[in-house]
């Protein structure tokens, strides 16, 4: 599947709602309580795009004539000093398995060298996820060890496997 990457609207709020709110990836985002929508709504009405600023990235994947989100992209922890930063990747259900998470991913490998000028990109993955770890890998990202016991998901304590990707 062929993307786009943009902004955050205001107008994508509902996506956020529905992406925040899913409580299968609860596990993984560190999410313990739902969003409203009207807190999501004044976040996106407000979000801070300066990554250098705020920390964080948040970008919205859209299809290539830049109709609804087909996911979120996001660079988090973004550390200056060590040039490196955390990504994650929400894609929606009807479009997974597409080509859309695969395409963002090599997108903010490119983005994040190219225009922010970053030298690794890292990942945290559930063990347990094994499309999400077959992605990364897909992606380039190779495994620098497991933090057992390390995210509480579907009832039990779960393995985080970390992932990192240099950047040239």
């Amino acid at each position: 599947m062929d993307i786009r990457i943009r902004a955050l609207e205001p107008s994508d709020a509902k996506y956020l709602y529905d992406a925040e709110n899913d409580h299968s990836l609860w596990g993984v985002s560190g999410t313990v309580a739902p969003y409203s929508l009207h807190a999501l709504s004044k976040y996106a009405e407000s979000y801070d795009a300066d990554p250098f600023a705020s920390g964080q990235l948040r970008l919205v994947i859209t299809g290539t004539d830049g109709s609804d989100p087909v996911g979120l992209l996001d660079f988090y922890d973004i550390s200056l000093l060590h040039a490196h930063a955390w990504v994650g990747i929400y894609i929606r259900p009807e479009f997974r398995r597409q080509g859309a998470a695969l395409a963002a991913l090599k997108f903010a490998a490119a983005y994040a060298h190219k225009r922010l000028k970053l030298k690794q990109l890292a990942a945290k993955v559930l063990r347990s996820s094994t499309d999400s770890l077959a992605l990364f890998r897909r992606a380039g990202y190779d495994s620098r060890g497991v933090l057992t016991g390390w995210y509480f998901a579907d009832g039990v304590m779960q393995d985080v496997e970390l992932l990192t990707l240099p950047l040239s």
